[in-house]
């Protein structure tokens, strides 16, 4: 089923199945965190050798190929779609639902403590990057953790350590740990859901490097592999097909302009790609044209409205509310106060971790809320290099202390590059959207009332969760239109 098929498929869902699924999912409380998006890519770049036993095996197993051109490719095996070709009516209303579902959940539960820990690295991420006077700013924090999880595997000495630090991990085998979870707790493609994870290797064949690397590569993360001659239109070109299909295409603005530099010792892509729709969907026949308040000046959009009981969290100078997704986490909107600037609630390092449930006194559910968002889509690309350096990430661009000695004995490789392109989109049916990181190595308040108005038609914050709460998008709208 084309991608366009399905999504006309999703909307078409009885609403009835929709309340049925939702009252079946076990009670959890709401897991809270602080910003938002959909689907992401993240890219480092670095090297390998073809005769390894972990790609030969792989090879077997997933299929390898050698074009004419001399680009020689394994690729990676990952988890079957569960009931793929099942119309999602029907998948909805069956027992293929509900037996995914259980087993989902509990591979999920009981790992919220992960996603706590990395509070910090995601809080000092966005008041990095997505900063801005009247920029919409969009990153996913999950996907920039993978990526930088990958740079730590082929780093070494005091590089690895400045990395383990930004990331919070006591030392890489706790970080591997920490994205195999992350991994199975984010894998999900199903008829009426998916979040899709995916990674690549793509390797310089006149470089030596050393195989255990590359096996942690290609078998801890799930690595296809590409190796070929860097800079090479083939491999350009082969680079870019793969991350646009594994972000669904969302990203091409950016990715036409991927490319290997010659003296690219490794690059790894990792992606993930993600599709929810909401548990109750906006009707479309209620979505107005209104006016948006932006920082650049009073636009027209298209505002959707909605009615019922919600949750809502009253913090210090903002309030925020979460919608549910289905068989998913949420996604939440932070309203700062009248006469605050978003900017406010993104360098606040304690937004994060207070509006998590557990750690809140008051959350509350609102019997009557009249919520109004507007339909938009961001979409924004970032240079990490400087937002690395002030997480304490330095060694690594310079080639004097740089040490990469972990993939390859080649002197002077450094983090020559590091950037970041996010997209999200929402409309009346769900939440869509892409993020590709590209690292590439080089040689050389008080409680609410019974009803509320909760109307987002001025600048504020979003973000999106997975089930166990990992933080896939963050972003600050600021202007629509």
């Amino acid at each position: 089923m084309k991608k366009e098929d399905l999504f006309e498929a999703m909307e078409d869902i009885d609403p009835e199945s929709v309340k049925k699924a939702r009252e079946y999912r076990p009670r959890r409380k709401p897991v809270w965190i602080t910003f938002a998006a959909v689907a992401a890519c993240a890219a480092i770049f670095v090297g390998a050798v073809w005769g390894i036993p972990a790609l030969r095996d792989r090879g077997r197993h997933g299929g390898g190929d050698v074009t004419p051109g001399g680009l020689r490719t394994v690729a990676a095996v990952y988890p079957e779609p569960v009931a793929q070709g099942l119309d999602p009516q029907k998948f909805m209303e069956g027992d293929a639902h509900w037996e995914w579902w259980r087993s989902y959940w509990e591979s999920v539960s009981g790992t919220e403590g992960l996603q706590a820990g990395m509070d910090p690295y995601t809080s000092a991420l966005i008041s990095q990057v997505l900063v801005s006077e009247n920029e919409n700013t969009v990153c996913s924090p999950l996907n920039t953790y993978i990526a930088f999880a990958m740079l730590a595997e082929v780093s070494g000495g005091n590089t690895r350590q400045q990395i383990l630090d930004m990331l919070g991990a006591e030392n890489v085998k706790t970080l591997r740990n920490n994205v195999s979870v992350l991994w199975e707790n984010n894998w999900a493609d199903t008829p009426v859901f998916r979040s899709v994870l995916a990674n690549s290797l793509w390797l310089n064949g006149r470089t030596a490097y050393d195989e255990g690397t590359l096996e942690t590569l290609a078998e801890q993360y799930r690595a296809s592999t590409f190796m070929g001659t860097p800079g090479s239109e083939e491999m350009d070109e082969a680079l870019r097909t793969w991350t646009n299909d594994s972000t669904g295409g969302l990203l091409g603005e950016y990715t036409q302009d991927m490319s290997l530099d010659p003296q690219t010792v490794l690059e790894i892509v990792s992606t993930i790609y993600f599709r929810a729709m909401w548990v109750e969907d906006f009707r479309e026949e209620d979505t107005t044209r209104e006016v948006f308040h932006g920082t650049a000046g009073d636009t027209e959009v298209d505002m959707m409205h909605k009615t019922g009981m919600m949750a809502v969290y009253h913090g210090d100078g903002f309030t925020a509310l979460r919608l549910d997704l289905m068989d998913s986490g949420g996604m939440y909107f932070l309203l700062p106060e009248e006469g605050r600037d978003v900017n406010d609630v993104l360098t606040d390092p304690d937004v994060l971790p207070s509006i998590r449930e557990d750690n809140s006194q008051e959350y509350r559910p609102v019997p009557l809320v009249h919520l109004s968002v507007p339909k938009f889509r961001v979409s924004a690309s970032t240079d990490l290099l400087d937002a690395a350096r002030a997480l304490g990430l330095t060694d690594a661009m310079d080639p004097s202390l740089a040490d990469f000695t972990s993939l390859a004995d080649e002197p002077g490789v450094y983090l020559s590059g590091a950037d970041h392109a996010a997209v999200i989109e929402i409309d009346e049916q769900g939440v869509t959207g892409a993020a590709y990181t590209d690292m590439a190595l080089a040689g050389g308040a008080a409680a609410p009332d019974d009803e509320m108005d909760f109307i987002l038609d001025r600048p504020f914050v979003f973000l999106v969760t997975g089930l166990d709460g990992s933080v896939l998008f963050a972003g600050a709208v600021r202007n629509i239109g």
